[in-house]
């Protein structure tokens, strides 16, 4: 019974990860580094909006600069410096969205290897039905559509969405299974060799199996994915000092910072 209980433990455990490295907040795993967006952020070809709720705050077009819908003159450093902070922003957007893809197909993976064995084939495809709804509720938030990379930190707060929809979702899926685990576990019991304990024994051992090979499967792209985390922390302190500086020089951007970075004290 142990063994199963940690079975269950692990499959919900996997999906922790997943938004440490989110749109709204990035921190890699080993709190070296804790940076968040304040603001939307949408990147085209043509130009990059910062904004809150639909509501454009600021945008670059090439070397131009456009704050709450008026054009701001700038001279030759400061456009200098605004193509920097703009190149900045959009070489790390697909990078912050491709993670989250990536880290969502990772728990999916990792949710159904941990649960399918205990919960069988029906509860699997449920599992998969739930995970598919929250792909498509993170997607609203953070996506890449043709030309289009949106990132959102202040619209529906993604966070809350996953830790009390989602858990609801695994707490209903729970109690709704806890048959199918019986009877996996009464089968255990009664098929086999030995007696009661030794088949109660080889029952923990199959399902420490199973973790094992989760495990072993989970931790090489978990590894990577933090690793990515990590690259895009420090990246992200790298434009939050060309933001400052930006910001400095043009005071019209000053009530607006995009990035901020969080301490322990914070």
């Amino acid at each position: 019974m142990k063994k199963l209980m940690l079975g269950m433990t692990l499959g919900c455990a996997l999906l922790t990860p997943v938004f440490s490295a989110t749109a709204v907040a990035l921190k890699s795993p080993n709190n070296a580094c804790d940076v968040s967006l304040n603001y939307d952020v949408t990147l085209t070809p043509e130009q990059l909006v910062v904004g809150s709720k639909g509501q454009e705050h600021y945008r670059i077009e090439m070397e131009h600069l456009y704050v709450d819908g008026k054009e701001v003159p700038l001279n030759a450093a400061q456009k200098k410096l605004l193509t920097e902070y703009h190149q900045g922003v959009a070489e790390q957007m697909p990078e912050v969205i491709a993670l989250v893809d990536d880290a969502l197909i990772m728990a999916n993976d990792g949710v159904t290897a941990a649960l399918t064995p205990l919960l069988g084939d029906d509860a699997g495809s449920k599992l998969d039905a739930m995970m598919g709804q929250l792909r498509e509720r993170i997607n609203k938030t953070v996506y890449h559509k043709q030309d289009t990379y949106f990132i959102g930190a202040t619209g529906s707060d993604v966070d809350e969405a996953f830790n009390e929809e989602f858990s609801q979702q695994v707490e209903e899926l729970m109690m709704q299974s806890v048959g199918s685990i019986l009877m996996n576990v009464g089968q255990s019991m009664m098929n086999g060799d030995g007696n009661f304990s030794e088949r109660m024994e080889a029952f923990g051992e199959r399902m420490e199996q199973i973790g094992d090979e989760i495990e072993k499967k989970m931790e090489a792209r978990s590894d990577a994915i933090e690793q990515r985390a990590d690259r895009l922390c420090d990246n992200f302190q790298q434009l939050l000092v060309v933001e400052q500086q930006l910001r400095e020089q043009v005071p019209a951007l000053a009530a607006y910072p995009l990035v901020s970075r969080h301490t322990d004290d914070d």
